[in-house]
């Protein structure tokens, strides 16, 4: 666990604790990230692959594999909340400078396990990128996503619902998401979003990590 390492400056991987420097004869390799070394990279099948949906880009950045899911699990079952740096690092610096001026919202998560845990996982990656991050979404009624059959999972546009947003009127978005499955729970937030807000300036949405499964249309 990382809950209690506190390091001014991180030397060693966050996944396998190796050091982010290693010694090869004559030559010193160096991390290509800030938290993890190029070994856990790796086990990060890239896809860098990007899907519309109402002239909306989703970009997807991994496929969950399952590297991915142990790593999922860590963090969100085992409570790792030094995790949250590792799962942008490839991708953090350009999505740093994309999205600096954006206000980053994502979907709504189970209010008890966000209790249990002390932190909600997705805002604490979102966090990663900028701090304008903020909980706009909830659900009338909980439903895990991972134990819901496909045919709840269609449901899930009548479950998720939308607070007070006024303040998002003319700003940049950008919707984060950890995990895309069918497809339901990002597209039902952005079907909200441009329900309640009259004017965006840019509306962008990026999921970590996309599933094997066939996404559903709304």
């Amino acid at each position: 666990m990382h809950k209690n390492i506190k390091l001014k400056k991180q030397h060693h991987c966050l996944i396998c604790f190796n050091s982010l420097m290693h010694d090869s004869g004559f030559e010193t390799f160096v991390s290509r990230c800030d938290y993890i070394c190029n070994k856990c990279a790796q086990n990060f099948k890239i896809i860098d692959y990007k899907q519309n949906f109402k002239n909306i880009s989703i970009w997807f950045l991994y496929q969950y594999n399952e590297f991915a899911r142990k790593l999922v699990y860590q963090y969100k079952g085992c409570y790792d909340i030094e995790l949250c740096k590792v799962f942008l690092d490839l991708y953090l610096s350009k999505l740093k400078k994309k999205y600096k001026d954006h206000y980053i919202i994502y979907p709504p998560s189970n209010k008890k396990d966000n209790l249990v845990r002390g932190f909600n996982h997705i805002q604490e990656i979102a966090k990663q990128i900028n701090n304008n991050v903020f909980d706009i979404f909830y659900k009338k009624e909980e439903m895990k996503q991972s134990n819901a059959t496909l045919q709840n999972k269609k449901l899930i546009k009548n479950i998720i619902k939308i607070k007070d947003c006024d303040f998002l009127n003319n700003k940049k978005i950008l919707l984060l998401d950890d995990i895309y499955t069918t497809g339901n729970t990002i597209k039902t937030c952005i079907n909200l979003i441009f329900e309640k807000v009259r004017q965006i300036q840019d509306f962008s949405v990026v999921c970590i990590f996309k599933t094997q499964a066939k996404s559903v249309e709304l």
